[in-house]
């Protein structure tokens, strides 16, 4: 690898001088970019790197200087990262020219030449010229200035004049109250820079350098360390790290400047966010790949979360640990209270009593997580170090004490427990004492649904069922009522905390997760029936909401199957509770009214089948002849009794039993209304289950609902789910759940009379759907780099006693559902009910479809061409 001391004194004119740089940076960059490709740790790198530019200054000064004596007045500072001696490739330069009282006319000439020469290369310099005066001026109004101060370096002319600055910088800039300000003011600005790029270290595409456990985090630590102690930072020295600690950060550090690196190598540009297609790439250079359980880039990425979750907590560690030395001491707070003989409370902290509390009894490192949660109270950082440092006695003795097992137990059952569990998981306890969590821990998935990774995710839920019982109380009322009924709360956490542990194990987690649960309730000290529960809820985990979403609720045996399987009504309580929490938990943006209404209507059905107490469909005609009834209240005097008994004649059972007696009511009045008209359409707000519908009513033709979703595609409008019904009279009633493009209610007059237009003109043939389709484009969102998303298909016949049911998934994309519905229309198949879903980037379609004749698809052959149709619509990109 290249390092410093390469590059000669040159001579000539500026054409010159600048064509040996970019030929000195050519060929620097390309052996660094070998040896980068080589897997060379990324801060050798960037120290390399650093060490080259260096050269080139050092050269272009003695150069350009020549005999005047520039050198004399003047020092040549580096700051920034620059400066820190990490100089990513392609990264900012920044530099500083320090005179002594006066810029003269060679010091304005000399800086002149340099820069020009620098950018003609192709460098990117940042460049400023003060007086120490003036920095320190600067600097006390100005925070960054103040903050470059503390990573600036000498790299030629006058030493004495940078010594100079660095011990005014010192004596006047970081002492008393300003000090305090300082420390304050980079502590918040983490919290803030945190929260800008995402708020946790596990998001889909992470900031390598600004996000939460990237390069700035580390920086941070460093500039209050250097702020309140002389020197460098040397954190083994200052006995803010241990060796474990300390290499575990150098590894981080390695890593991130790795990939930091190599975003600039492969962008040749400043790129800081690691985007999906350079994920994919860098999981390829670094020798990741794809097995049964993980895909190359999951496990790339999973290497990237564990290194970003150190460096978190380790620069955590240095900052409360450097915040509470004072003269290189420990200080210690007045005892408040004792607890009993191992803790206290002080300062309202929980504290150990001594240093060998852990050693004389490993149990009590459980004991100082339930202390901490049952007194409300935070845990001093010298217990935390203590505990960090006991880790070794967590092992299988450790795991299977009946006293941990009731201080755990304690700590599902108490308040606070997202805040504990997060403690024990951030202190590496969690993961000791349940090894099997560790295989999750900072495990992706990669797509753009699942934002956070698997152990977050699962702490994540926690915290969401916790939120039941204050900041969620008044807006889902049901679950927050119903949780608090719950009897065996710390066996329904633990359900919680391991839903997704059989996310390591491949594909069918709930079932291979499901499998090693006994072993953990066991060693926990759960009870044989408490085991079976906890075992039920992760192996059942998912069905709810796959129900929900993805199957017709309005078919009864499909409502009475899905209650047989949860078996009684705790479980079912349960089940609805941790979908709510896991759906929740995924990402800011997945939990959506509807499907919020969707898992709710499922949750009453069920619980209405449990509660009867027989697997019977019920007597559809006693059912349908009181909703005619309603229907008949509802229209009275508006239209006679004898027509709604007709249309009570025209559609199958299962409309009227799918749809209430108001919906119907409306369904009436609309068809009556079409005439002679070519059609009708509706519009009506449902905000209680934040959706639009549209009714369109018209004389039915072959591929309708298709030329529909056309239409809906042409003006951007998302189909959540469909109802298409045909009369016996020959009259179509589609009712179609529609948002807009931000997934709002489609209230904007304008476009709902665009739609309303554009359906007449199809329906009367005036203009082709596919036209319309054919003009949309896409947005610059749809064509950013996304993880790539199988297509798969698969056509059932038992889940509907009368429709073969279709599940299409495949990557989403702008008229896609069109694309569907057409071939499936070319195909002779007319279509029931659609389910839409949309998870990140990937649709999730359900058809429920007839042949021509009204029956359910069973020829094999004929299937098989369906699936190759539909493959080959949706593969034609």
């Amino acid at each position: 690898m290249p390092t410093g001391g390469a590059l000669e004194v040159i001579k000539g004119d500026r054409a010159a001088l600048t064509a040996r740089v970019k030929e000195y940076l050519n060929d620097r960059e390309e052996g660094l970019k070998k040896a980068h490709l080589a897997l060379t740790p990324g801060i050798e790198i960037t120290r390399s790197h650093t060490l080259g530019v260096d050269d080139i200054l050092k050269s272009l000064f003695m150069s350009l200087s020549g005999d005047s004596t520039a050198g004399d007045k003047a020092a040549l500072v580096a700051l920034g990262g620059y400066g820190r001696g990490e100089l990513n490739i392609r990264s900012d330069i920044d530099l500083m020219l320090l005179y002594k009282s006066r810029i003269t006319p060679g010091i304005e000439r000399l800086t002149q030449d340099m820069l020009y020469i620098l950018w003609d290369a192709g460098l990117d310099v940042g460049f400023s010229i003060r007086s120490p005066g003036e920095c320190i001026a600067l600097a006390r109004e100005d925070s960054k200035t103040m903050t470059s101060l503390l990573d600036m370096r000498y790299l030629l002319g006058n030493n004495a004049l940078f010594a100079g600055l660095e011990e005014k910088v010192r004596g006047s800039l970081f002492t008393g109250r300003a000090l305090k300000n300082f420390i304050e003011e980079k502590v918040e600005e983490r919290k803030a820079r945190h929260e800008k790029y995402g708020g946790s270290v596990y998001i889909l595409e992470p900031n390598v350098k600004e996000g939460e456990g990237g390069l700035r985090d580390i920086h941070t630590a460093q500039w209050v360390v250097r702020a309140k102690q002389e020197g460098r930072f040397e954190p083994l020295r200052d006995g803010l790290l241990s060796g474990d600690e300390k290499k575990a950060m150098d590894d981080a550090a390695g890593f991130l400047h790795w990939v930091r690196n190599d975003l600039h190598f492969a962008s040749r540009r400043k790129k800081d966010q690691l985007t999906f297609d350079h994920q994919e790439r860098m999981a390829g250079l670094m020798g990741f790949r794809d097995s049964d359980s993980s895909l190359a880039v999951e496990s790339f990425m999973q290497n990237y979360y564990r290194f970003a979750s150190a460096v978190k907590n380790i620069t955590s560690l240095i900052l409360s640990r450097c915040l509470r030395k004072k003269d290189g001491a420990f200080t210690f707070i007045r005892k408040i209270a004792a607890i009993d003989g191992d803790f206290v409370i002080k300062g309202g902290l929980l504290a150990a009593a001594a240093d060998g509390v852990f050693a004389k009894d490993p149990a009590s490192i459980m004991r100082a997580f339930e202390y901490s949660q049952s007194y409300e109270v935070g845990m001093e950082q010298r217990t935390r170090d203590l505990i960090l440092a006991n880790l070794n006695l967590i092992d299988d003795p450790f795991r299977i004490s009946p006293a941990v097992g009731e201080s755990f137990r304690n700590i599902l059952k108490g308040g606070n427990v997202y805040d504990t569990l997060s403690e024990m998981h951030q202190l590496k306890v969690l993961e000791r004492y349940i090894p099997e969590f560790s295989a999750i821990t900072c495990r992706v998935q990669h797509d753009m649904y699942h934002v956070y990774t698997v152990d977050a995710h699962s702490l994540f839920a926690i915290r969401e069922i916790e939120r039941l019982k204050d900041a969620y109380k008044g807006e889902f009322t049901v679950l927050a009522t119903l949780f608090e009924e719950v009897k065996d709360r710390h066996v329904f956490m633990l359900g919680v905390l391991l839903h997704d542990i059989g996310k390591a194990m491949g594909k069918g987690h709930a079932e291979k997760g499901a499998a090693v649960v006994p072993a953990v309730c066991r060693r926990i000290g759960f009870s044989e029936d408490e085991t079976n529960l906890a075992a039920f809820l992760v192996k059942n985990h998912l069905i709810l909401a796959d129900t929900a979403q993805y199957r017709d609720m309005h078919d009864e045996r499909l409502v009475i199957e899905f209650a047989k399987k949860v078996g009684d009504a705790e479980r079912l309580t349960l089940l609805y509770l941790l979908t709510f929490a896991d759906v929740r938990a995924v990402g800011p943006e997945v939990w959506t009214q509807w499907k919020g209404e969707l898992f709710r209507e499922l949750f009453f059905k069920a619980l209405t089948v449990l509660d009867r107490g027989a697997y019977e469909v019920e007597d559809a005609g006693a059912k349908i002849s009181r909703t005619k009834d309603a229907v008949k209240a509802l229209l009275k005097g508006e239209v006679e009794a004898m027509a709604i008994d007709d249309y009570f004649g025209l559609l199958p059972h299962r409309y009227y039993l799918a749809n209430g007696p108001e919906a119907i009511a409306g369904h009436i009045k609309i068809v009556r209304g079409l005439g002679q008209n070519p059609c009708v359409t509706r519009v009506g707000q449902v905000p209680d289950r934040d959706y639009t519908e549209v009714v369109v009513v018209t004389h039915d033709m072959h591929g309708l609902f298709s030329m529909i979703t056309g239409v809906m595609a042409a003006n951007s409008v998302n189909i959540l789910g469909a109802q298409i019904n045909t009369l016996n009279n020959g009259i179509a009633l589609d009712v179609l759940q529609v948002k807009n493009a931000l997934g709002e209610l489609l209230t904007d007059e304008l476009k709902l009379g665009k739609i309303k237009k554009d359906i007449e003109d199809v329906v009367c043939g005036k203009v082709r759907v596919s036209t319309l389709v054919e003009k949309v484009r896409p947005s610059l969102l749809d064509k950013k780099a996304l993880p790539s998303v199988p297509t798969w298909i698969e056509i059932d016949n038992e889940v509907s006693d009368v429709f073969t049911v279709v599940d299409i998934h495949t990557r989403d994309r702008i008229g896609l559902l069109y694309r569907i519905t057409s071939t499936l229309a070319r195909m002779g198949l007319y279509i029931g009910v659609a389910k839409i879903s949309t998870r990140g980037n990937e649709a999730a379609d359900i058809f429920y479809i007839k042949d021509i004749f009204g029956q359910k698809v069973y020829d094999t052959e004929l299937i098989k061409k369906i699936e190759k149709a539909l493959y080959d619509s949706i593969s034609a990109d």
